[in-house]
Order: C-alpha cells, then sequence, then structure tokens
C-alpha cells in the first residue's frame, strides 16, 4: 500500500471514530437532561413536583392561599396531573368535566391539624353538594314534566355524598399534617370509584359517590375554584397538551 493510500485509510477510521465519539456524547448528553430534569416548580412555595406521575402528565402548579385577618397564609403547594389523551379528547369542557382521569399532589408548606384542613374542605364541598343534588332533583324530561323518581334518587344521591364527606371528617380529625405531607386527590371516573384522598401514612379515602367527586372536582376546577391562581396555570398547562 502506498503511503498516500496510508494515510487515506487512516484518516477514513478517524472520521468514523470520531463520529461514533460525536454520536455517544450526545447520547449522553440527551440521557444527562433525562436525569436532570427539574419538573414543575410553584413559584410561591418553591416546591418542585415531577413531570409526570402514576402515568398522567403535570400540567403545571400552584399554591392554596387561605386569608386569615390580612394575612394570606401559604397552605399547600399543588400541581396538577391528567391523562394527556383523556384531556385532549375534552379539550371543549376542560379540566372542570369529562370523564378522564386527573390528580392533584399536594405537599403542605405549614403544619396544619386534621380538623382544620377538613373544616376548609367542609366548607368548600357541602354547599356544592347541595347544589348538585337540587339540579339532580329539579331535572325534568323532554316534555317539561318534573320527574318524583328522579327527585328521589338525587336524594339518596346527596345521601351517600354526605356519608363520605362523614368519613372524611372522621379519618381527617385525628391527623396532625406536618409541614411537607403529601396527599393525592384522584379522580377516575369510569370507575366504581369516582375519587380518592390518599395521605402519606394514613387511611385511604375512596369515594363512591359521583355527587362528592364532582364537588371536589369543582372545588379545584370550577368557576368558583379555592385557588384562582393555581387553576390559572393548571389551564394554561392544558391548553399546551
Amino acid at each position: 500500500m502506498s503511503s498516500l493510500a496510508a494515510r487515506q485509510n487512516i484518516t477514513a477510521r478517524t472520521i468514523v471514530v470520531s463520529r461514533r465519539d460525536a454520536q455517544a456524547s450526545r447520547a449522553l448528553r440527551r440521557a444527562a437532561t433525562v436525569v436532570v430534569r427539574a419538573g414543575v416548580t410553584d413559584p410561591a412555595t418553591k416546591v418542585t413536583f415531577p413531570d409526570s406521575a402514576d402515568g398522567l402528565t403535570c400540567v403545571g402548579a400552584g399554591c392554596r392561599v387561605k386569608r386569615v385577618a390580612i394575612i394570606d397564609i401559604k397552605v399547600y403547594a399543588m400541581a396538577c396531573y391528567v391523562d394527556a389523551d383523556g384531556a385532549r379528547a375534552n379539550k371543549s369542557v376542560g379540566l372542570a368535566g369529562g370523564d378522564y382521569a386527573r390528580m392533584l399532589s399536594i405537599q403542605l408548606a405549614r403544619d396544619v391539624d386534621g380538623p382544620t384542613f377538613y373544616g376548609a374542605l367542609d366548607e368548600a364541598l357541602n354547599p356544592r353538594i347541595k347544589e348538585l343534588a337540587t339540579n339532580l332533583a329539579t331535572a325534568e324530561d323532554e316534555d317539561g314534566n318534573f320527574m318524583a323518581s328522579v327527585a328521589e334518587a338525587a336524594e339518596k344521591e346527596e345521601e351517600k355524598a354526605l356519608d363520605e364527606l362523614d368519613d372524611m371528617r372522621r379519618v381527617f380529625g385525628g391527623m396532625n399534617l406536618k409541614q411537607g405531607t403529601k396527599m393525592t386527590i384522584s379522580w377516575t371516573p369510569k370507575e366504581s370509584v369516582k375519587a380518592s384522598i390518599d395521605v402519606s401514612g394514613a387511611e385511604k379515602l375512596n369515594f363512591e359517590s359521583d355527587v362528592l367527586a364532582k364537588a371536589l372536582l369543582d372545588t379545584y376546577f370550577g368557576s368558583q375554584p379555592v385557588s384562582p391562581a393555581a387553576l390559572q396555570a393548571f389551564e394554561k398547562g392544558f391548553a399546551a397538551l
């Protein structure tokens, strides 16, 4: 082999190796990017949540603020997760409607005793349960006639929701929630269990009442949410799916 041919052969091998090294370097950079990805951070509490959880996609994070006298107290940070495919199919009804899975991941920003936490939930849920039950009870048939059977069914639905609300009071009543405590509120409308609340280290609450599940959904995603700023962040991420 001539010296020129040898040099060309060495150069060709060097180029191949260099390309392989470059590809390997890019692969390592991509892998490193996945590992160090920051997630989604609530700007008020600086709590960071993962981009996905339980097969659901995070669409935003925010903070539940409670006003005491003239002071706004940061109670907990929360991130909203959705079944991305289901959410895209329900874009017209948004976060408050549709039958796809949703979840709130919550982390307390301060110590809260259980009865106080439940009291805030009860304050939001009770009127919503009554309103939903009333709407069911006053439904009319296609001819505009009031249906007694529908009213009776609505009364049973309200009783079921209030019974499950009592279960919530019982469980939270024995808790002393510390800063950093994590919990999830999940909605699974296609299942027999319509919603659940799971607090780390405590009994999981499962709710079969469709009325209670919808009241919970409205509490966070309805027209008068407990945290308008958080909902705004959630809706921005939802729209970007």
